[in-house]
């Protein structure tokens, strides 16, 4: 399909709708700052009539800036909630390469991009299921026992299904990563004091499912790229959400050694 050329401020419109929810997409489930704007850029680019873009991507926001015909026009997107499922990060950027190949028209682009937000990604079970078997598969490498993997399965499997209720109900995140490690703790305790298990293992098992690895990696990314302030405040919630979690745990472990 030959590129579809612009011919009204209405098509430059819509052209920066698809970028910045292209972009939007690729930023609220894990991508890199530098993969976002690269990406937003290939989108507008891909029109000979769009000039002077500049594209601002932070941690959560993305800002498009482009002339058309001598005018200068913006677009923004606010990314509210982020998560990490390179599912869409992997279609999006699928999509920029073909629009850029000349492969989608307006429209099509359009419909193509409602399509991946409205696309599955993995089910809650699938989830449910990997969170468990990476709770007992990380006990194995740790030196466990049989009743400590068990026992890694069962606390994964709670803790993640309990993780699911509470961000359903909309809670802080800090609450949310808080109130998981409290519950992985306190269930660790009781198995504990029932079986004998190893208490570290288990909850240092139960705990890799939550632990922030992909944000971390993409904080240090983003500093070595040169993007300081998403750099700084993606490391920022890594080290409050790693702290939720170490004070969850530790709190049930401290009333417990009190009591005992």
């Amino acid at each position: 399909m030959a590129h579809e050329k612009l011919t009204s401020i209405e098509d430059a419109v819509v052209l920066s709708e698809i970028a910045a929810d292209a972009g939007a997409l690729m930023l609220a489930n894990g991508a890199e700052i530098y993969r976002v704007e690269d990406t937003v850029e290939r989108i507008l680019r891909s029109k000979e009539s769009m000039k002077d873009v500049d594209v601002f991507s932070s941690f959560n926001v993305i800002m498009i800036s482009f002339s058309y015909n001598g005018k200068i026009y913006s677009n923004m997107r606010r990314v509210k909630e982020r998560g990490n499922n390179l599912h869409y990060v992997d279609k999006v950027n699928t999509f920029s390469r073909n629009f850029a190949a000349g492969k989608y028209t307006l429209d099509q682009a359009l419909l193509e991009i409602d399509k991946i937000k409205k696309s599955k990604s993995t089910s809650t079970a699938l989830k449910i299921l990997g969170a468990t078997v990476a709770a007992g598969a990380y006990s194995i490498l740790l030196g466990a026992g049989i009743s400590e993997i068990i026992s890694s399965l069962v606390v994964g499997f709670i803790g993640y299904v309990f993780s699911l209720f509470l961000v359903e109900n909309e809670l802080n995140y800090f609450v949310v990563h808080f109130l998981y490690g409290a519950l992985v703790s306190l269930v660790t305790l009781i198995l504990h004091f029932f079986t004998g298990v190893t208490i570290n293992v288990v909850i240092i098992s139960a705990m890799m499912a939550f632990v922030p690895g992909i944000m971390i990696t993409n904080a240090v990314r983003d500093l070595m790229s040169g993007d300081a302030l998403s750099g700084m405040t993606a490391a920022t919630m890594a080290i409050l959400i790693s702290t939720a979690l170490a004070l969850g745990v530790a709190m049930p472990i401290g009333i417990w050694e009190y009591l005992i």
